[in-house]
C-alpha cells in the first residue's frame, strides 16, 4: 500500500493546544471498502498492554518504546489517499492517519552523522528502508490511529509506518523496531528490484 500526499492535515500537540493545518477536502474511505495488502498469509497479533517499539542502530541514545510513550509524544494527523503499487487506480482509500512524527523519536535517540538509512521491521518479519533525508521529513509518522479509532489489525495494529508520498511498500505494519544504519541496506520489496527511492 502507499499513500499519495495529495492533500495533508497536520495536527502537533504542542502542551494544550491544537493547530490544524488542512489541505484537502476528499472524504474518508470506510474501513469496510479497504483493501488488504500482506507480503505473507501470517497476521501477526500484538497488544498494546505489552507492545515494544525498539529504535536502534547508529544513534547515541538506543529507545525502548511502550505503546503508552508513543500516545505521550507529540502527534501529528496526515490525511492522504493510500494505494497499493500493484493497482494504483482500484486499491486506494482516502485515509486519515495520526501518531508520532518518526523525525522527533529520531531526534530524541539521537542519530549518529554516519547515518544514511532507517530500516523499519515488522512483526511479521517484513522490513522496509527509507533514506534518512525521507525519515527526516515533518509527516513521516509512526501511527497508531487511523480515522480517529485504533489500526485495524489487518492494517498493522498497534503501530505501523506513514510514509506520504511514496509507494505503500514503506508503509511497514506492525511496526516493533527501527534500526538507522551506515549501510545501503535494502527492505523486501526493495532487495527484489522495487524503486529504493519509492517515490510516486
Amino acid at each position: 500500500m502507499m499513500l499519495a500526499a495529495t492533500s495533508l492535515i497536520a495536527i502537533w500537540k504542542l502542551g494544550t493546544s491544537d493547530i490544524l493545518i488542512s489541505h484537502t477536502n476528499k472524504s474518508l474511505t470506510p474501513f469496510s471498502a479497504w483493501y488488504v495488502v500482506q507480503y505473507s498469509n501470517y497476521t501477526p497479533t500484538l497488544s498494546r498492554s505489552n507492545y515494544i517499539l525498539t529504535v536502534d542502530g547508529q544513534v547515541e541514545n538506543p529507545l525502548q518504546l511502550t505503546y503508552e510513550d508513543l500516545m505521550n509524544m507529540p502527534s501529528i494527523s496526515v490525511k492522504d489517499t493510500i494505494q497499493c503499487v500493484s493497482d494504483s487506480y482500484f486499491l486506494q482509500a482516502n485515509v486519515e492517519w495520526t501518531g508520532v512524527p518518526l523525525k522527533y523519536i529520531l531526534n530524541k535517540a539521537g542519530v549518529k552523522p554516519n547515518a544514511i538509512k532507517v530500516v523499519t521491521f515488522g512483526a511479521d518479519g517484513y522490513t522496509a528502508d527509507l533514506p534518512l533525508y525521507k525519515a527526516m521529513e515533518d509527516d513521516t509518522v509512526v501511527a497508531y490511529m487511523v480515522d480517529g479509532k485504533p489500526l485495524p489489525e489487518l492494517h498493522g495494529y498497534p503501530v505501523r509506518m506513514v510514509v506520504p508520498r511514496w509507494w505503500g511498500y514503506c508503509y511497514t505494519k506492525w511496526l516493533v523496531r527501527i534500526h538507522v544504519t551506515d549501510k545501503n541496506y535494502l527492505g523486501y520489496w526493495e532487495s527484489r528490484g522495487y524503486p529504493d527511492v519509492a517515490r510516486k
